[in-house]
């Protein structure tokens, strides 16, 4: 596996590089700056890249058209949410954005499921973009392999809808929403997660 990481010259920035060594031990990992990204961002060079965005203020529109037209799965690291709705509506490749400042096993877990083809956040996606319809669209559901059942599971579980609420809506069991749950996160790569069962 190849991971690209593109962060600033700074002493943070080559921790959380030290970090993806010690971590990826039989792996390839590749830093470049932001502003001086060399590395070609493409399927055969990189499996995943990972671009900081401390700093990236300066740089914002620069760094999106760098990754608008790439495929490769992209996960964010910020301080904050400020970038996620921007970010997210302008790549199409962003698996996820992780609180840079958060714990490096959470780190490492969410670059696995953007690996295995997930999504991950440290924030609340759907709040973000004020309403679920917002968050989500059919891209995201086609890439996540969801059937038109799940997405109508997920939407309402993501609504605070309880099981019980869910089967009386759908006319199905609660037994069956709950596979049906499972099976959505098994698909987001979130299989040890919980989606709120009540």
């Amino acid at each position: 596996m190849k991971i690209a990481y593109l962060g600033n010259d700074n002493l943070s920035c080559k921790g959380i590089y030290y970090i993806l060594e010690s971590c990826f031990p039989e792996d390839q990992v590749l830093f470049s700056t932001i502003k001086n990204a060399h590395i070609p961002l493409n399927k055969e060079y990189c499996d995943v890249v990972i671009v900081d965005c401390e700093g990236i203020d300066s740089c914002l529109d620069e760094v999106i058209g760098c990754f608008r037209d790439t495929e490769v799965p992209l996960l964010a690291l910020a301080a904050h949410e400020n970038f996620l709705k921007q970010l997210h509506q302008e790549i199409p490749g962003l698996r996820g954005m992780v609180n840079r400042n958060g714990h490096a096993d959470f780190f490492i877990k969410a670059i696995n499921v953007v690996m295995d083809g997930g999504y991950c956040y440290s924030w609340s996606v759907f709040g973000s973009f004020n309403g679920i319809r917002g968050g989500l669209n059919e891209k995201m559901y086609e890439k996540a392999g969801l059937t038109r059942r799940e997405r109508e599971i997920l939407e309402l579980c993501l609504a605070g809808e309880t099981n019980k609420a869910i089967s009386i809506k759908l006319s199905r069991s609660e037994k069956t929403i709950s596979a049906h749950k499972y099976n959505i996160l098994r698909k987001l790569g979130m299989k040890g997660w919980q989606l709120k069962i009540r």
